[in-house]
């Protein structure tokens, strides 16, 4: 018989989870206070008196063969004719609570039917007490009750729990038995993706990391999902989660999904919007402005046990529940990524430690990740380490709460505090910028004060628009700050910007620490791009170990379908405006020799504007801040056997990397550059941290990336065994051998080719 072994407090919060969606805000230190109130309180109670006792029960579960151990300890215990059981929870209101909340007493209800049961005790005081961090209690309520009640209150919450349980391990022999009888979705695999499968199982089964290398257009979405599927029905893992750094991203694993569902196969595959995507009624996340976070959680099964009937839980169909429950489909996401087999989202919801899912991350390692394009990692976890304390947005936003609160506001005055001790930096005050060899004591102080001013006035409606800023950014900001201040100092940079209004950053250096602190415990993490090389290089980078597996497959395709060119032009950013005309030149001399689909690939938006000037061709240029409408307007052009087009893009941007065009939907692409990343404080903080701690500094900070990008944009040309086109490298830098060395290996690049010839060599 299987043992399911849960919390007293995981079965109360599945059915007592509150009403209302409620995005309230707390002190910093309500975590700390809460803990000090318990020990406080326990230290008052005197003698008879007992802390922190554990109880359990076991519960058989008709039909599943399974029993429930649930386990608990009581915040305090007093044995007697009549027992007493005391849950001790934190109060900072001023005034005292009317009533007991329903999950604090319902908690204290369960420990009584366990106690009952465990003693035979034929009735029971139960206590919830409301304290101080120091103790004091505002607010007790006692409620005798006998061992029935005490067991017919109990079942009220277990039952609808088995119900639930009974649904999911229904699913779950059914998923798993199709899981057993999957097949490979295509009549083959490609050179390497069986061997990438059996390095994705093994990492699994052994739960490590695995950092792999697959050349773009080698399936390597299928190759990651296949196995680690097979592993989930296999009971090696509980759910997997597939990250992207980009929607556009998804695709790949979206499409290996749908292709294996053609065979007969039960699977649960979540796809997790942002937010402000899904949101419907843009205005505040509470229930005095929504109707939708207005009683969702006392509608939420329903649709959840609507929902489990079905396969398909995209965002459309998570919209279409949510408007028919009334319900905010994010929030409603949130509650399927609970019992999700497969969830495909952002790196955030599993990595980011401001906006990961909680209840998934906090609460189990039974958990695989699947992320795609791992050469953002490093980025992108920096971003998430990283965090700022922006003067000029506090001193836009503190304009608005003057207008509608007054001076005297705690916010307005947290706000001021802020401002002043960024403007008492120790600083070079005829400076623009620069980095700081400590933090002042006054700006932590300031910026804790103005996170708790900020969560204070959660509920508060100011106008905030009128400071054409949104709050949300500068909040979220300001608790990475706080966050990053908690973290070790020496893998921080503290760097400031601004002369006369200042912005002061935590600037993360290090993130292997990090990826390999909140990996560890999970049941194994696979990191694969097409340019993950120097993969060595890359697996030291994200903080992996010697026992951590690295694998690199070569490209299955015929090198001499890929054309790739380089010619000499001066690319570096003082020589732009001259290099413009080359580059024009040799995108016209690409058109002429066959008018197709290319995409032509610039360092910066700047850079692209001027060339286009150049040019005497039709073509349509990026611009930033497209919506998803105007992305697929823009890529519109390009499918098999379209009409000729010529695109204009940003190396590393959106259009660079993670999209599929496959056969001659694209033609060729044009690289401008080698991609370094552009100078900057942030960047030269970077290139002296790697120089210091691994001898290269501008190899890690500005070679690595910039190639990784450029290999990402030559990769979309390449997508199958049949697929022929060019790529042409403009710029003298790709000659050194330092740059040849970052090149993928089966890349064989000429000076000189007839382009009119290899066209007709298509065409034979």
């Amino acid at each position: 018989m299987e043992s399911i072994r849960m919390a007293v407090r995981t079965l109360v919060e599945f059915t007592l989870h509150g009403d209302d969606i409620l995005r309230l805000g707390g002190s910093l230190k309500d975590m700390q206070d809460g803990m000090l109130g318990h020990k406080a309180r326990q230290a008052l109670l005197g003698d008879g008196w007992q802390s922190e006792v554990p109880l359990s029960i076991r519960i058989p579960v008709e039909e599943e063969d399974a029993e429930l151990h649930i386990t608990g300890r009581m915040d305090a215990f007093c044995d007697g004719d009549v027992p007493v059981i005391e849950e001790i929870k934190l109060w900072q209101s001023k005034e005292p609570p009317l009533v007991p909340y329903a999950a604090h007493e319902a908690q204290a209800v369960c420990y009584g039917h366990m106690l009952c049961q465990e003693q035979g005790v034929g009735q029971v005081m139960i206590r919830v007490a409301y304290v101080d961090r120091k103790g004091n209690v505002h607010g007790q309520f006692d409620t005798l009750l006998t061992a029935a009640e005490c067991r017919e209150r109990f079942y009220g919450l277990l039952l609808p729990y088995i119900r639930r349980m009974r649904l999911l391990r229904g699913h779950r022999r059914a998923r798993n038995a199709s899981l057993a009888a999957l097949n490979f979705p295509y009549d083959s695999y490609r050179a390497g993706q069986r061997d990438m499968a059996v390095q994705v199982y093994t990492a699994i089964r052994l739960q490590c990391r695995l950092f792999a290398s697959m050349p773009t257009g080698t399936g390597k979405s299928v190759a990651a999902l296949f196995p680690a599927l097979k592993a989930l029905g296999e009971g090696l893992t509980g759910q997997v989660y597939y990250l992207t750094a980009r929607t556009t991203q998804r695709q790949g694993a979206l499409e290996a999904v749908a292709r294996m569902h053609r065979q007969p196969l039960h699977l649960w595959t979540l796809t997790l919007d942002a937010k402000d995507k899904q949101c419907p009624e843009k205005t505040v996340c509470h229930p005095d402005f929504c109707p939708r976070a207005k009683g969702h959680f006392l509608r939420d099964s329903a649709a959840i046990e609507e929902m489990m009937q079905q396969d398909d839980w995209s965002p459309e169909a998570i919209r279409q529940m949510a408007d028919k429950h009334n319900l905010c489909p994010f929030e409603f996401s949130l509650s399927l990524a609970e019992i999700a087999d497969l969830t495909v989202c952002d790196y955030n919801y599993a990595l980011d430690p401001a906006v990961h899912i909680q209840r998934i991350f906090d609460r189990t390692a039974n958990v695989t990740l699947l992320i795609d394009e791992a050469h953002n990692l490093l980025h992108r976890v920096r971003d998430m380490l990283s965090g700022s304390i922006e003067g000029g947005r506090i001193r836009k936003l503190r304009t608005v709460v003057g207008k509608a609160a007054g001076r005297k506001h705690r916010l307005y005055k947290a706000m001021t505090e802020m401002l002043k001790a960024l403007d008492d930096l120790p600083v070079d005050e005829e400076a623009d910028e620069g980095r700081l060899l400590s933090l002042p004591q006054s700006v932590d102080n300031a910026a804790a004060d103005l996170a708790d001013a900020f969560m204070a006035a959660a509920n508060e409606s100011f106008p905030w628009d009128e400071a054409g800023e949104r709050v949300g950014d500068t909040l979220l900001a300001l608790l990475s700050f706080l966050r990053a201040r908690r973290r070790d100092s020496s893998e921080y940079a503290f760097l400031w910007q601004g002369r006369k209004t200042r912005t002061v950053h935590a600037f993360a250096l290090e993130v292997g620490a990090y990826f390999r602190e909140v990996t560890a415990p999970l049941s194994g993490v696979v990191c694969f791009s097409a340019t993950m090389d120097p993969l060595e290089d890359m697996r030291r980078l994200l903080g992996g170990e010697e026992d951590d597996a690295c694998f690199a497959m070569p490209s299955p395709f015929p090198k001499e379908n890929l054309l790739i060119l380089q010619a000499n032009v001066n690319t570096r950013y003082q020589h732009r405006e001259a290099a413009c005309g080359q580059i024009a030149s040799a995108i016209r001399r690409l058109w002429e020799s066959k008018p197709g689909r290319y995409m032509a690939f610039f360092p910066s938006f700047a850079f692209m504007n001027k060339a286009a000037e150049e040019l005497d061709i039709p073509c349509q240029v990026q611009r930033s801040g497209m919506t998803e409408e105007e992305r697929r307007a823009f890529l519109a052009p390009y499918h098999p056997g379209g009409e000729p087009a010529l695109s204009l893009c940003v190396l590393g941007g959106i259009f660079a990397e993670g999209i599929d065009l496959p056969g001659d939907a694209l033609d060729g692409v044009v690289i401008v550059g080698v991609g370094l990343p552009q100078v900057n404080l942030f960047q030269e903080t970077l290139r002296d941290y790697y120089e210091e701690t691994l001898q290269s500094g501008f190899l890690y900070a500005y070679m690595i990336p910039g190639m990784q990008k450029v290999a990402q944009a030559v990769g979309r040309v390449i997508r199958t065994e049949n697929d022929r086109g060019v790529a042409i490298l403009l710029d003298d830098r790709y000659r050194q051998g330092a740059y040849r060395r970052l090149m993928p290996a089966h890349w064989q690049v000429q000076t000189e080719a007839n382009l009119p010839d290899f066209w007709r060599g298509i065409d034979k």
